[in-house]
């Protein structure tokens, strides 16, 4: 099979591909005018009659954005793209807008010799219908294409992934990432490689945009952050080297970086299942779930599955807490997990999940030995409205398909203490020099919200209240004669509950009179008591139990 070298930008909601039969200099569009700048010349018609008809204005617009990308590029550290021996008038570089259609491509570079190493080139934009492709995102991606024909152009159209993912990190590298529209990304489970050498769906079935590898421009911001912008210049240097193809092109300059292809793939999919790139618009993304487990109330197993992951590729496991109920009581746990997965896929799997106000992240690399990787994360049973784990298993084998990964996860709960599904108040912030006035050593004031008497319904097992305290300092809470515990406390409001023993409980339930509650703030030493607050409880007695009797015939 015959494949050009016609490498495409597409739209993304509608994206498609085209590589057609081309296999010598290309005959370039005849159009009637042109307009000219340092390094560009862009060729136009005005005719209103077709549906691609440009004014002079556009066509300025379209050269200046062009010679934006050219410095931002070139002030990377790349080489300008090879003349083209004036096949376009001179040797500048050569924009023609066009009627590329509806079928969603923006624009596309074609190479002049499509079976050379290293080869000119020219731009075509789509002005379908208007100024569909006359944007700074399309014309940086189609003249990083230029920059990437000058170093190394692929024979193998599997190979054309490296292509479309660098330039689309470069278009969105030169509009700041979406210029605040929003990006693209995944899916995580699409090889990092993939590219359909038949130019049919093998990578993906719903859009031309994951399928010919647009999508996987993330690992080379990831790789631009760490090693430097020229990183991906490097990349198509070994490819001129001598590299077989595109994927070992990229091992071997991740090789000269004191690294592996495994290494790295594990350390991106580290950065990209939290958000961690360093542009803001990048950031606080959460993983899309090839599956979820609910982990409930109850301590045991709450998972055990085999997930199937291919080379180069992620899938991750959610984590959810608690049950339907968020008003549950609910205690703190602990999630064991284990992974056990083929060697040869390198896997470093990872447990991360986000807190519920999104102000700050934990973060746990299981444990690898040989096959399997473990840890044991902190938890609880509480339903929240965020704050889900994820399980990353990633495939870092360049290779390896179809690689099983199997889950267990045991989760252990801690039934005798509260806990609450209530990100803790934040710590009191001084702006200024603190200047001790006083040896003193003073207890927060509290106060408590809800009503005077407080009632334990039949079947709970345990006080709740909302206490707001203007220091830091912890609190006793006692029943009648009865010491209920101590939590501590913040500044601020602070969500608290005190479980019943059984035993006082049994014994509250048979009495009609109501018991009296008594929170006494404490010094952050305990040292000092402040002044208390009363409540009173009543618990509501326990519902009796039906007798079962027969009937005799």
């Amino acid at each position: 099979m015959t494949v050009s070298r016609r490498l495409a930008l597409l739209a993304v909601a509608t994206a498609i591909a085209g590589l057609l039969a081309q296999s010598s200099a290309a005959a370039r569009p005849g159009l009637p005018f042109t307009l000219g700048t340092t390094h560009f010349l862009v060729h136009y018609q005005s005719d209103t009659t077709t549906t691609y008809a440009t004014t002079q204005t556009q066509a300025g617009d379209i050269a200046q954005l062009a010679e934006n990308a050219y410095t931002n590029e070139t002030g990377d550290g790349y080489a300008p793209p090879l003349a083209d021996s004036g096949l376009g008038g001179d040797d500048r570089i050569d924009i023609y807008v066009e009627d590329l259609g509806t079928t969603g491509v923006l624009g596309e570079t074609i190479p002049d010799n499509a079976a050379a190493a290293q080869t000119s080139g020219y731009i075509e934009l789509n002005g379908h219908t208007g100024a569909t492709g006359f944007d700074q995102h399309t014309i940086a991606h189609e003249l990083f294409h230029l920059f990437q024909l000058a170093i190394w152009q692929p024979q193998n159209l599997s190979d054309y992934w490296l292509m479309e993912a660098t330039a689309e990190w470069m278009g969105f590298r030169a509009d700041g990432y979406g210029a605040g529209t929003g990006v693209t990304f995944g899916p995580s489970d699409l090889s990092l490689d993939c590219r359909d050498p038949n130019g049919t769906s093998k990578c993906d079935a719903t859009s031309a945009y994951k399928n010919n590898g647009y999508v996987k421009w993330p690992f080379f911001e990831w790789a631009a952050e760490k090693y430097g912008a020229s990183f991906v210049k490097d990349v198509f240097a070994a490819g001129a080297a001598g590299a077989p193809t595109a994927t070992q092109a990229l091992a071997n300059t991740l090789a000269a970086k004191g690294t592996s292809l495994a290494a790295a793939f594990d350390a991106w999919t580290q950065v990209d299942m939290q958000g961690a790139y360093t542009p803001k618009i990048l950031q606080g993304t959460s993983p899309t779930p090839f599956t979820t487990v609910e982990t409930g109330d109850k301590a045991g197993t709450v998972a055990s599955t085999t997930v199937t992951v291919n080379h180069l590729a992620t899938r991750y496991i959610e984590f959810d807490r608690g049950t339907a109920d968020p008003g549950a009581q609910c205690h703190p746990a602990t999630l064991a997990l284990t992974v056990t997965f083929p060697t040869q896929t390198s896997s470093l799997p990872l447990f991360w999940w986000k807190t519920s106000d999104g102000s700050g992240n934990s973060f746990v690399p299981l444990t690898p030995s040989g096959g399997t990787a473990t840890a044991t994360v902190p938890w609880d049973t509480c339903t929240w409205s965020s704050a889900a784990g994820f399980l990353a298993l990633p495939n870092a084998s360049p290779s390896l398909d179809a690689a099983p990964f199997t889950v267990t996860a045991v989760m252990t709960v801690d039934g005798a203490t509260p806990a609450s599904a209530t990100a803790p108040p934040a710590p009191a912030s001084v702006n200024t020099p603190v200047v001790p006035v006083t040896t003193t050593e003073d207890a927060p004031q509290i106060s408590a919200f809800g009503p005077e008497l407080l009632r334990v319904a039949a079947g709970e097992s345990s006080v709740r209240l909302i206490v707001e305290s203007d220091a830091e300092g912890s609190l006793v809470a006692t029943l009648g004669s009865a010491t209920l515990g101590t939590v501590l406390l913040r500044p601020g409001a602070n969500d608290v509950r005190f479980v019943l023993p059984k035993s006082m409980l049994t014994a509250l339930r048979r009495q009609a009179a109501t018991s009296q509650l008594v929170l006494t703030p404490l010094s952050p030493q305990g040292h000092v008591q402040g002044a208390p607050v009363l409540r009173s409880v009543a618990i509501a007695p326990a519902k009796p139990t039906k007798k079962k009797t027969t009937r005799r015939k």
